[in-house]
């Protein structure tokens, strides 16, 4: 059975309702479908109430954020427990995002034969590392390569067992650049897609049931979406009436009279 993960650390009250809303898409896309939802997170009784399985991994934040240099990194670790914990296919959820109908589908047909990631953003996603190199568990000899480099993102990573040694070598890329993370912003999404490259690990887009809101406008957006249609009770799961519209004109409006209102708010 396929086992959905999402990651809840440092107690923002925003990334929760994040979470909260696309959990809540995604049970609703899931419908009957058999598979599982699970939340590794340091705050286990936060969602003691919710139908999923918690992880708590309060004692393993400082190990997996690298002593705190890069709290992205534990994006990784998270994938790599869950594929021995749960002997089976997991897929990853950043929380800012929203599930439409056809994502289980589409996911489950991809990972058949590939690893899911969200999109593809760029080639050569960092220029000022050419020149840079390290040694990895599995690949051995790495070196950054301006040709063929590429990086997508891990809004969303759908993974399987046999995928596993994967992550050894992702995270140890993370670990040989972890040092200049400030710099080099993404390096768990860089460091996976260029393990994947490396081994030669086709890599297959959700983009379209899988909505993946990081940009400031979009999130501006659904910050007022979710604080409108959600139940102010934390256990309440139902479903709001109507989805946000994830698109270009509704974004663009609702960014229009926030910014309107929070400068008329300067003058009161």
């Amino acid at each position: 059975m396929q086992t959905y993960l999402y990651l809840d650390y440092g107690g923002s009250p925003k990334h929760r309702r994040e979470l909260k809303y696309s959990l809540i898409s995604l049970k609703a896309a899931l419908g009957e479908a058999p598979a599982a939802i699970a939340i590794y997170t340091d705050a286990p009784e936060t969602y003691r109430n919710w139908p999923v399985t918690v992880v708590g991994i309060k004692a393993q934040i400082p190990a997996w954020s690298g002593g705190g240099l890069y709290y992205h990194r534990i994006k990784p670790e998270v994938v790599r427990e869950a594929l021995g914990r749960f002997a089976g296919p997991v897929c990853f959820l950043d929380s800012d995002s929203i599930v439409r109908p056809g994502f289980h589908a589409e996911v489950t047909a991809k990972m058949e034969s590939c690893v899911v990631m969200n999109a593809l953003e760029r080639r050569n996603p960092f220029p000022a590392l050419s020149g840079f190199s390290c040694q990895l568990p599995h690949l051995g000899a790495y070196r950054y390569d301006v040709e063929n480099s590429a990086m997508f993102n891990s809004g969303l990573i759908g993974v399987r067992p046999e995928h596993a040694p994967l992550f050894d070598d992702t995270l140890a890329m993370i670990d040989a650049l972890i040092g200049r993370a400030r710099k080099f912003p993404a390096l768990e999404q860089f460091a996976l897609s260029e393990v994947l490259r490396l081994n030669q690990v086709q890599i297959a887009e959700v983009n379209q049931t899988f909505l993946h809101y990081w940009q400031g406008r979009r999130r501006i957006y659904m910050a007022n979406q979710i604080t409108k249609s959600l139940s102010p009770d934390w256990d309440d799961l139902t479903p709001p009436r109507q989805w946000a519209q994830m698109n270009y004109w509704a974004v663009r409006a609702y960014n229009y009279y926030y910014g309107v209102t929070s400068t008329l708010g300067l003058f009161k």
